[in-house]
């Protein structure tokens, strides 16, 4: 396939992409010690205290530290590991040629872990549920977001799409 200039867009998007996985990590650096200091404390009669530094967690359940730690944990390197595929996506764009088979590929990955993501949230709030004595009188939410999963599924179809596309044009090139 012939270049036919860089794709501006898709640069910018690369940027925003790489902004957006760096503050996730960010996020993991900063959100799982503190929510770990936090449990530590919860489970302590409300405080904990290492030096230099005085956690106070009273009256909050020890169920809703383990939730957030547990999110977290799933969380940064799922958005990690996702902006990372899109990076890859993007970067084909960027050079003219977004219809290689990596990429279908690329976006079967990406559906693969939004889903094993919110399977894991469920199965989380599941096990906080079932121990009464880390949620006190508040029981978490359970629910599902039916976007997300309409979501998953449009990766998946346009996995096959790419898919389909790259082979209708490798077989396009060996035609005389």
């Amino acid at each position: 396939m012939t270049k036919t200039g860089r794709n501006s867009m898709a640069e910018a998007m690369t940027v925003l992409v790489t902004v957006a996985m760096w503050i996730a990590g960010a996020f993991g650096v900063i959100g799982i010690p503190v929510l770990s200091l936090g449990l530590i404390a919860s489970l302590s009669n409300g405080e904990a205290s290492l030096p230099g530094i005085e956690a106070l967690a009273d009256g909050v359940s020890p169920g809703s530290f383990v939730i957030a730690l547990g999110l977290l944990c799933v969380i940064v390197p799922g958005v990690i590991f996702i902006c990372v595929q899109m990076r890859r996506i993007l970067l084909t764009l960027v050079e003219g040629d977004p219809f290689v088979p990596e990429n279908a590929g690329r976006l079967s990955r990406i559906g693969v872990a939004i889903a094993a993501m919110e399977i894991i949230r469920i199965v989380t709030l599941l096990v906080v549920r079932a121990m009464p004595s880390l949620v006190g009188d508040a029981p978490p939410k359970l629910s599902t977001q039916l976007i997300l999963w309409i979501s998953v599924a449009a990766l998946f179809i346009l996995s096959q799409v790419f898919r389909e596309g790259t082979r209708l044009r490798d077989e396009e090139k060996m035609t005389i």
